[in-house]
């Protein structure tokens, strides 16, 4: 069985995920802990993928308050923040 501590941290990292992929859908700039999430996430990301030029335009977008394109979106909510829930982890 899981440990507390990691089941409590799994928990709180799907929460964060939700609260990106909310905002995002409601067309509300990221702010605070829910942008330091979405940066750290692409940024994990961009280490592990070929894309990193399209993901670090992405952080940029996020950090300007710009809104990411549907495809963008498409990306960070339905491939990034998915295996980062699968994961429990960033």
């Amino acid at each position: 069985m899981e440990d507390w501590d990691e089941a409590r941290e799994r928990k709180a990292h799907s929460a964060r995920c939700g609260h990106v992929k909310r905002r995002l859908f409601s067309g509300a700039p990221l702010t605070g802990k829910t942008l330091d999430f979405a940066l750290e996430l692409l940024s994990t990301s961009r280490e592990r993928s070929s894309e990193s030029q399209m993901l670090e335009e992405m952080a940029k977008k996020l950090v300007a308050h710009v809104p990411l394109t549907e495809y963008e979106q498409h990306i960070l909510v339905d491939v990034l923040l998915v295996h980062s829930k699968i994961a429990g982890r960033l």
